[in-house]
């Protein structure tokens, strides 16, 4: 039986328009994402894997702009949303965590206020529902003494511990897409292979879909069901795992080509 399609991307076109001209980020990229997959997106630092999530997300920050192309989700273009319905969109239906959920937790409020707060934002229920789903929600994903725990501050958790209030976090509104943002990078390979497990677990849980991004193919090795290679703002290869890994087939797009005869112009002339 064939999975119905949750996310199509059609030809997403982001720039940065800076004073010196405008900037190609991402040049026309297209995937499927269907419900209950997990797809990773790798590629070098620069490739663009970051802002195309943003632009899913709305979170695109100026001078970043999308210039081009569709993105749907059940169906409908989120790029026509408008500020409120995006950020329901954002909350309710899909969800990120960050690469440092350092930066990403605001350091003066307890974990429990911040988590309570993100459900109590998207969804109608009371303080003291949305404080047991939070407490039930950090037991999931592996977080002991929970009654304390809600109660201390960021700078109390470890960097592995905090990864995990983050997954909490995005997951606490029961989104349909998680789009996880290089998780693991900050983290040490012990607590990397613990926070992997755990979203495996989790995702076979809920049949939520994720975007994994990250640089790393071991990690795509381990937890994803297919594969898109990006290179200075293009995919250049698409495919499943195995696919991937052991019959690659890289297409550079025509217009990279040229940048480099560019390019290798310009230098032999210096």
């Amino acid at each position: 039986m064939e999975k119905k399609k949750l996310l199509e991307v059609k030809d997403l076109k982001v720039s940065f328009f800076t004073p010196s001209g405008e900037v190609k980020a991402v040049g026309g990229i297209s995937y499927d994402l269907n419900y209950g997959e997990v797809m990773g997106i790798v590629g070098e630092s620069g490739s663009g894997k970051s802002v195309e999530a943003y632009s899913i997300m709305g979170l695109l920050q100026s001078p970043g702009k999308v210039t081009g192309g569709t993105v749907l989700f059940e169906g409908e273009n989120i790029l026509d949303y408008d500020k409120k319905k995006m950020i329901d969109f954002r909350g309710n239906r899909a969800s990120m965590i960050f690469q440092n959920p350092m930066t990403s937790l605001n350091p003066v409020y307890t974990v429990g206020n911040q988590l309570i707060e993100a459900l109590t934002a998207h969804q109608k229920i009371s303080r003291e529902d949305a404080k047991k789903k939070a407490m039930e929600m950090l037991e999931l994903v592996g977080i002991n003494s929970v009654e304390k725990r809600m109660k201390q501050y960021p700078h109390e958790f470890s960097g592995g511990m905090r990864q995990r209030v983050m997954i909490a976090m995005g997951l606490i509104c029961s989104p349909k897409l998680l789009i996880a943002d290089e998780p693991t990078t900050a983290l040490d390979v012990t607590i990397q292979a613990q926070i992997l497990e755990l979203m495996k677990d989790l995702q076979k849980k809920t049949d939520m879909a994720i975007i994994f991004i990250t640089h790393n193919l071991g990690v795509v090795a381990e937890i994803c069901d297919k594969v898109s290679v990006m290179y200075a703002g293009h995919i250049v290869e698409q495919g499943s795992v195995d696919e991937i890994f052991y019959n690659p087939n890289i297409h550079i797009p025509l217009d990279y080509f040229v940048l480099c005869l560019e390019l290798m112009q310009n230098l032999m002339s210096v």
